[in-house]
């Protein structure tokens, strides 16, 4: 009998301990809220497993790390139309492993590097690339891309399906990509998220436009990065660590804004004081 009652005690402790985990929040998409507390999700906030969620928006997402379980979406497809223009949901009814990476499975064998380059679309790839900041300068070859009088280089990106062109000046060479020169500061939603770009060249003197690139580019809001990097950290456990910062940070970017380009994000974490400025970069 004793053994019993302490198999059914334990039995209900592994359960109350399975149905009490805890997950940070690790990146958000629209808003959701804490239907108890009534404040809104951030990034490092504890949630658990009895959480009720309210979703602002049924196309609402976060994404929430255990070091038990990993990174898991919370989904705000799944919940219920409470009709009141809101959904709502308890947390396990809306949790499920994040989806394969396309990023990580389809990345170049070798990395084009940032000089001389003769085709922005080849130099992009597939994959949206990240901008870790709000600018990033493209060296390009001076021969392709020599000035000639008439000449004009268009950045053209929609919102809400209507089409947007900016003016891309080349100096020495150097193409600027500027995020505050390039979106409205109202809109910032747009290239934080991921924004599909064609670059055009137009000549006013043979009235010809011509399509030279397409690519997916992202500019990651960095103070978001950095807070969402803090909580990463910490749930794994792994300050000081600086190898397993590189690998987790590199598959965590990857996974949720796309690929950077080649240094970009060591050189970014040694900016940040996450790691030492004596890592290797290579």
């Amino acid at each position: 009998m004793k053994t019993l009652i302490l198999v059914l005690i334990s039995f209900g402790l592994s359960t109350t301990l399975c149905f009490s985990q805890d997950y940070y929040v690790l990146h958000l998409t629209g808003n959701i809220k804490d239907a108890s507390s009534q404040r809104n999700l951030m990034v490092g906030d504890i949630i658990h497993s009895d959480t009720e969620l309210i979703f602002f928006e049924s196309n609402a997402k976060a994404i929430v790390i255990s070091k038990e379980k990993g990174r898991m979406l919370l989904d705000g497809s799944k919940a219920k139309d409470n009709r009141h223009g809101e959904f709502e949901a308890l947390l396990t009814q809306v949790i499920m492993p994040v989806a394969a990476n396309v990023n990580m499975s389809s990345r170049r064998l070798a990395e084009v590097p940032n000089k001389d380059i003769k085709d922005i679309g080849s130099y992009f790839g597939e994959n949206q690339r990240v901008v870790l900041g709000n600018e990033y300068t493209l060296n390009l070859d001076k021969e392709v891309f020599k000035k000639k009088g008439g000449t004009t280089y268009i950045y053209r990106y929609e919102i809400d399906k209507q089409a947007v062109n900016k003016v891309l000046k080349i100096y020495d060479g150097e193409m600027l990509l500027n995020k505050a020169a390039l979106y409205p500061i109202d809109r910032y939603d747009i290239p934080e998220h991921g924004s599909a770009v064609e670059i055009f060249i137009t000549s006013v003197i043979s009235k010809k436009t011509e399509k030279i690139a397409s690519l997916k580019i992202c500019f990651v809001n960095e103070k978001l990065l950095y807070r969402e990097v803090q909580t990463l950290i910490k749930v794994l456990n792994i300050k000081g660590k600086d190898e397993e910062i590189i690998k987790e940070v590199g598959t965590y970017v990857n996974a949720t804004y796309g690929e950077p380009f080649e240094g970009e994000l060591k050189s970014w974490l040694m900016k940040n004081e996450i790691i030492p400025s004596t890592v290797d970069l290579k």
